[in-house]
C-alpha cells in the first residue's frame, strides 16, 4: 500500500514538472531574425548617404532587444583610389519616419562599422557579434550607409546582415558611443591631424552611471592610395597603429582639457598621453595592429579588426566617470585611423 502511493505521488510529481517544463518552453519567447541586405554602387563624392528602413513587431512603438548581429560589409573600388564607407544601425522611438534625412534626426545608434579601401580591390570584413546584455532597439530600424570614394572612382558597398531579436519590457541597458577618426602623416582631414610620428590623440568620453559589461564594433586604420591628393605610403619594413581603451574613474583629467574648439583632442606626444593617466585607469581593452611591408612592395594595407570585449564581473560606473580612447601609430607615412566601438552598460 506504502509503495503504491509513492508510485503514485512520484508519477504525479513527474507530470507536474513535465507540464511546467512545457508550459514555460510554450511561454518562452522565441527571438526572430531580420534580414537586411542592401547594395549600391557609386562615384558620387562627398560622402552620400543611403539610407533603408526596416519595420518588425508594432513599429517604434514596439520596445525590444538585439541578441545578435552576424553577416558580412563589402566595400569594392573599381579603380584604384582611397574609399571608405561608415555602416550604421539606428532605431527610433515613439514615431517611425517615412524617410531618413541627412542628420538622422531622432536616431539612436544602435550599431556601426567602418570600412576603408586604399587599392583597386576588395575589401570584405565578417560581422559576428552577440550581445549576452541585449542592446536596446524598437521594431523600426534602417540600416544607413554613407561613403564612396574621396576624390574619385567608382566603389560598390554591400551589406548582408542578419539581426537576431526578440519583445522586451526588462529596463533597457545603455550603449555609448566610443568612436572617432584621425589622420596621422598629413597635415589635414579626420576629426583631427598631425604630422609628427610620435604624438598621438586621447579622446575622453564622460559615461552615465551602470555596469560596464561589454565593448564591440570594429577598427579600420588604412593608408591612403599613394597619389598626391593625400599624403605619402609608409615606408621602411612596419608600420602600425595603436588604439588602447582606458576607464578612469572620477572624470576625465587632463584629457578633457586637452580639447579644441571643435571638441576633438589636440595632438600629444603619445608618451605624455600615457603619463595622464592616473594610478587607478583600468586598462579595458588594447588593439595593436601592424603590417609588415613586402619587399619590394609598397607600404599600402588597410588593417581592420573586430572589437568584442566581455567583462564577466560587471565594472561599476558612477556618474562622470572617464573612457577615453588613445590613438597612436607606428612608423611613417600617411594612415587614417578610426574606431567604430561602442560599450554596453547595464543598470
Amino acid at each position: 500500500m506504502e509503495t503504491s502511493w509513492r508510485k503514485i505521488v512520484c508519477a504525479t510529481i513527474f507530470i507536474l514538472i513535465s507540464q511546467g517544463m512545457c508550459n514555460a518552453q510554450e511561454n518562452a519567447v522565441v527571438p526572430s531574425v531580420l534580414h537586411i541586405q542592401h547594395s549600391v554602387s557609386t562615384s558620387q563624392t562627398g560622402f552620400p548617404q543611403f539610407a533603408y528602413i526596416h519595420h518588425v513587431l508594432d513599429g517604434a512603438k514596439s520596445t525590444a532587444e538585439a541578441r545578435a548581429l552576424t553577416g558580412t560589409i563589402t566595400l569594392e573600388n573599381h579603380s584604384p583610389n582611397f574609399s571608405e564607407v561608415l555602416w550604421l544601425l539606428v532605431y527610433w522611438e515613439g514615431n517611425c519616419p517615412a524617410k531618413v534625412d541627412a542628420n538622422i534626426t531622432g536616431g539612436n545608434f544602435l550599431w556601426s562599422d567602418i570600412l576603408k579601401n586604399p587599392a583597386q580591390s576588395t575589401s570584405r570584413f565578417p560581422v559576428d557579434l552577440l550581445f549576452p546584455h541585449p542592446l536596446p532597439m524598437t521594431g523600426c530600424l534602417a540600416l544607413v550607409f554613407g561613403g564612396g570614394p574621396l576624390v574619385e572612382g567608382e566603389v560598390t558597398m554591400s551589406a548582408d546582415l542578419n539581426l537576431t531579436y526578440e519583445p522586451s519590457s526588462s529596463d533597457a541597458n545603455t550603449v555609448v558611443d566610443l568612436s572617432g577618426e584621425y589622420c596621422f602623416g598629413q597635415n589635414w582631414g579626420c576629426q583631427n591631424a598631425t604630422t609628427n610620428d610620435e604624438e598621438g590623440f586621447g579622446v575622453p568620453i564622460t559615461l552615465p552611471a551602470g555596469h560596464l559589461v561589454e565593448l564591440f564594433g570594429n577598427l579600420s586604420d588604412s593608408t591612403f592610395d599613394g597619389t598626391t591628393n593625400f599624403g605619402p605610403l609608409p615606408t621602411g619594413t612596419a608600420w602600425g597603429a595603436v588604439n588602447d581603451f582606458y576607464l578612469i574613474p572620477g572624470g576625465c583629467g587632463k584629457f578633457g582639457d586637452n580639447l579644441n574648439n571643435q571638441g576633438f583632442p589636440n595632438p600629444v606626444r603619445l608618451a605624455t598621453l600615457y603619463s595622464w593617466l592616473p594610478h587607478n585607469a583600468w586598462l579595458l581593452g588594447r588593439e595593436p595592429v601592424e603590417y609588415y611591408i613586402p619587399e619590394g612592395e609598397t607600404g599600402a594595407a588597410t588593417l581592420q579588426s573586430r572589437v568584442e570585449r566581455f567583462f564577466p564581473v560587471p565594472i561599476p560606473v558612477n556618474s562622470g566617470d572617464c573612457l577615453v580612447v588613445i590613438f597612436g601609430r607606428k612608423g611613417n607615412g600617411a594612415t587614417d585611423n578610426e574606431t567604430q566601438v561602442k560599450a554596453v552598460l547595464t543598470p
